[in-house]
């Protein structure tokens, strides 16, 4: 009998230390939209499911869907690397979360050194007028030498997935969000560049990463090279073409940064614009892109943080960038993405756990995983971010 007693308050105990250890409410946000997060988010929403017990299901679908299904109160929160151009519901804010650069990213496994482009160079790739990696303007820009900034940089340690502790490297950002150029490497390059068909792909579903690199290519060709590529940027990217993607033969669709990614791995002589990891997972070079200092920069965190913090903070949250703008170790297809919350309208439980996931995003996840190439977010636009985040209630 005394040992049944003792049986009894055993599992007792045992029950009541796992409801203490247990988070005092758990729940889950269902969320979709931009492809361009989905590695900073499939990362990081484990390490937030261990930190606070909630889960945070993010199905993608693109920028153009994200937006849809906010404005349709389909989801609790979306991702979308594009403001609204119609559409919006009134009850939202922009909270932006995330910084990356798009990468240019290529399949060339004969061409052994970095690819170097220029703004005119990739419209008349993306346009279709350049169909040939041997072609007269590649060559130029791939020949000569050039100047490629080198980035102050600081350890880091964070804890992996088991809990221990490992040293990152990551930039070293002022209290205003700008890296420390140390000094400039002057490159000579001389790329022998092959007889071979360029394969464009492109986004084929509505997208904030087309409508950001639509943008670049139109407003860094505005001042001397207009006629590249004159049409307004679209999150379609056939709507932004300057020409009819029917008329061209090299031109491959397909939905999702994955797809895109994957298409070019399987295709030599390919090329797209995508976000840097997913060049990472598949093993692709990516290109150095030359800004408006006449610079030539790789994909990376610390020139995406140069160059956004030579933009515009909007008051709604948004942020206007200037792709003339001289600014040292720019890399000129930095983007910030936005993470679209509700001021209204959801439970109470919902709006704190979409603001606890927003800021678990903006202060921790960058620096856990800088491998992924996202730029942690500080200086003024951090202090935006906390604000619009605070007005999801």
């Amino acid at each position: 009998m005394k040992n049944r007693k003792k049986i009894v308050f055993s599992a007792i105990v045992t029950t009541f230390a796992l409801i203490s250890a247990s988070p005092a409410f758990a729940g889950a946000i269902n969320g979709s939209g931009a492809t361009f997060a989905i590695p900073l988010i499939d990362a990081c929403k484990v390490d937030f499911a261990k930190d606070s017990g909630h889960t945070v299901n993010y199905t993608g679908g693109g920028s153009g869907k994200g937006r849809t299904d906010f404005s349709g109160n389909l989801v609790d929160f979306a991702g979308s690397d594009a403001p609204y151009t119609s559409g919006a519901p009134t009850n939202f804010v922009y909270a932006p979360v995330y910084a990356a650069p798009i990468a240019i990213m290529y399949n060339l496994p004969t061409v052994k050194t970095p690819l170097y482009l220029d703004e005119a160079a990739l419209a008349q790739i993306f346009s279709g007028e350049i169909t040939n990696w041997n072609d007269p303007a590649l060559k130029t820009v791939n020949g000569g030498t050039v100047k490629v900034p080198v980035y102050k940089t600081k350890k880091i340690t964070v804890k992996d997935k088991n809990g221990k502790n490992v040293t990152k490297t990551v930039p070293a950002l002022d209290k205003n969000g700008k890296p420390t150029i140390t000094k400039y490497n002057e490159v000579e390059v001389n790329n022998n560049l092959p007889n071979l068909p360029i394969t464009v792909y492109y986004r084929s579903e509505g997208s904030g990463t087309s409508e950001n690199f639509t943008r670049y290519l139109k407003g860094a060709n505005a001042a001397t090279n207009a006629d590249l590529w004159p049409k307004a940027q679209s999150s379609t990217f056939i709507n932004a073409m300057p020409v009819n993607v029917s008329t061209k033969f090299n031109f491959q669709g397909a939905s999702g940064s994955a797809a895109v990614s994957a298409g070019v791995a399987g295709k030599v002589g390919a090329i797209t614009y995508s976000e840097l990891s997913f060049a990472t997972d598949n093993k692709l070079p990516t290109a150095l892109i030359k800004n408006a200092a006449g610079e030539y920069v790789s994909p990376n965190a610390a020139g995406v943080s140069a160059f956004l913090g030579g933009g515009t903070i909007n008051a709604n949250g948004t942020v206007d960038v200037d792709f003339t703008k001289k600014i040292p170790g720019a890399y000129s297809l930095g983007i910030t993405s936005y993470g679209l919350g509700y001021t209204s309208g959801k439970s109470a439980e919902t709006q704190k756990i979409v603001a606890e996931w927003y800021t678990y995003l903006l202060d921790k996840c960058p620096g856990k995983y800088p491998e992924k190439g996202f730029s942690q977010i500080t200086g003024a636009l951090y202090d935006k971010a906390k604000a619009q985040i605070a007005l999801i209630k």
